[in-house]
């Protein structure tokens, strides 16, 4: 199919202009596993499978329906057990909110459990519908999930789900990597350190004040409370620092940490449903100005993912910016948590 828009061209002319400059420095994917062994203790992730000449592939489909437009994505990709079989799955949606203001705010809940299902009918059965902040009620997991209804449709359907918050604590894992300039380390949440799998579900937001909530800044809900607060300065334990710092230092502080973030948790797999997106605020469909994208974003690099979810921000939306995510894209490729270079990059679309 004829490359649209959001193609080489667009992102070569326009994205940022490292890609051209230093593209050598943005394929980090390809050495994934030198990477690995020099930076534990991040969380050691599965070999991307979804590779094309040693480049990373990025599916990106366009249709309505989501079960038809992921069951194309991973029919070109080759399943997901190309993962392997026997593995223990966490599935992070971006579920930020208790209230229903529902998809793109939230992630869809039935792509969620569509999701799930396909997992399992290529035999994964360990599988955890996993996102931090609501507290666990009657030994369930609470908040965002009892508004999704998937509480008592994972008992029905084989899968759990955890909101990962027990009383406002959870066992964390300390990540550090001498690399990384804005966090001496990432608590990560252990039971998500220790999984076989994460599948990434982002919704395509702009954020007020990052430029984008996709792929990586989803990996902030499988951190501990005292890393978020410190990626945002927030609280007495950070008043100090924040209080010496210009508003826009801030800003692009939490950019670069959210690529520390990403990098600490390492997820497997990317997917992203666009068939509708917020081109204004992340916080409200109602003052976020959605728009029909019409898309599925799906990859095993989650950098690769992102830079094709803010180029389609900006074809539905003029005024949106490809340098807003500047910062963030090129710090998380020097890092090497996956490429930015789109000549690096295989990109396969099609139409369901």
């Amino acid at each position: 199919m004829p490359e649209n828009e959001m193609s080489r061209r667009a992102f070569i002319g326009e994205t940022f202009g490292l890609c051209v400059a230093a593209p050598a420095i943005l394929k980090g994917l390809a050495k994934e596993e030198a990477l690995q062994e020099a930076s534990s203790p991040i969380r050691r992730r599965l070999a991307n499978p979804y590779l094309e000449n040693g480049k990373p592939i990025v599916v990106v489909v366009r249709g309505t329906e989501f079960p038809a437009m992921l069951a194309k994505a991973m029919e070109l990709l080759g399943g997901f057990s190309r993962f392997g079989s026997g593995k223990s799955v966490i599935v992070k949606p971006n579920f930020v909110f208790d209230k229903r203001t529902r998809y793109p705010t939230t992630t869809d809940e039935e792509s969620v459990l569509t999701t799930v299902q396909y997992l399992q009918a290529e035999g994964f059965s360990d599988i955890t519908v996993a996102d931090r902040r609501a507290r666990k009620v009657d030994g369930r997991a609470g908040g965002k999930f009892e508004w999704s209804g998937l509480n008592e449709k994972a008992q029905a359907g084989g899968f759990k789900t955890d909101s990962l918050l027990d009383d406002g604590v959870a066992e964390a894992v300390e990540v550090k990597n001498e690399r990384w300039t804005h966090m001496s380390s990432v608590g990560v949440i252990k039971k998500i350190y220790e999984a076989d799998l994460i599948i990434n579900m982002p919704t395509v937001k702009r954020h007020t004040q990052t430029g984008l909530t996709c792929a990586l800044k989803n990996m902030m809900g499988l951190l501990d409370v005292p890393t978020t607060m410190n990626m945002h300065l927030w609280g007495d334990a950070n008043s100090a620092t924040r209080e010496s710092m210009p508003e826009e230092e801030i800003l692009r502080r939490l950019s670069l940490t959210i690529a520390e973030a990403a990098m600490a948790v390492n997820p497997e797999l990317t997917v992203v449903d666009a068939r509708t997106v917020l081109c204004e605020n992340h916080l409200s469909v109602t003052t976020g100005e959605p728009r029909e994208a019409n898309r599925l974003i799906v990859s095993g690099d989650p950098l690769a993912a992102d830079i094709w979810a803010a180029a389609l921000l900006k074809e539905v939306h003029q005024p949106y910016q490809l340098g807003f995510t500047k910062d963030t894209f090129e710090y998380a490729a020097r890092l090497g948590i996956g490429v930015a270079d789109p000549s690096g990059i295989v990109l396969k679309e099609v139409e369901v």
